[in-house]
């Protein structure tokens, strides 16, 4: 799904999208690292979320390293299953997370995986793709504007195949937090992408 406000515009539906699944009654909860966004920490507001946070060893905000062990002991510590575990991957120093590891610890769990790949859009097209939805992410947003060809704002909200409720209601959470008048511009430039994307495919990734 095209997102002409960025992946501010993606975290706040992926996590709408997630705590829909929540027991009747409950609030969202979310595990999260902590160096999120604060895309996410306003997103969680406004579903008035609880959120299990997972801090880094280091001491750093911008950096926290998060193993898939470290992503089970907090699954478990949740005082009920979470609706969504959140990892930024790539993070603002360029650290890349062992996603496929921690969506194999999410999945064993019956947890949907969300990864905030706002940095990592160009990691489809690498020799070998190490893009989170291709390692096992379940919902995930790019900012195609960062790292493509696409003007500022252009992003993608990615669903995976396993959760197709999520794809259902997309729209109408996309649709919650979005202006009711997009650039059509932008949507213009994530169409013209399209051509080169699939060119470029074809060409060079396996």
């Amino acid at each position: 799904y095209y997102s002409t406000e960025g992946s501010t515009l993606a975290i706040k539906a992926m996590l709408t999208l997630a705590a829909e699944e929540r027991p009747k009654g409950e609030r969202p909860l979310f595990v999260a690292a902590r160096n999120v966004h604060k895309a996410f920490v306003y997103g969680a507001a406004m579903l008035d979320a609880d959120v299990k946070w997972i801090y880094s060893s280091e001491g750093h905000i911008c950096r926290c390293k998060v193993s898939p062990d470290e992503v089970g002991k907090a699954i478990k510590s949740c005082p009920r299953k979470p609706d969504g575990v959140y990892i930024t991957s790539p993070d603002y120093l360029g650290n890349i997370a062992d996603i496929k590891g921690i969506a194999e610890v999410c999945d064993a769990c019956g947890v949907p995986l969300l990864v905030d790949n706002a940095h990592g859009a160009y990691l489809k097209f690498l020799p070998e793709s190490r893009h989170p939805m291709d390692l096992g992410a379940d919902l995930c947003c790019d900012s195609a504007h960062k790292t493509l060809p696409v003007l500022t704002g252009g992003a993608y909200l990615h669903i995976s195949g396993d959760y197709p409720k999520y794809a259902e209601r997309a729209r109408e959470a996309l649709s919650l937090f979005a202006s009711t008048s997009p650039s059509y511009l932008i949507l213009q430039s994530l169409d013209l992408f399209n051509a080169q994307k699939e060119e470029y495919i074809k060409k060079n990734v396996k």
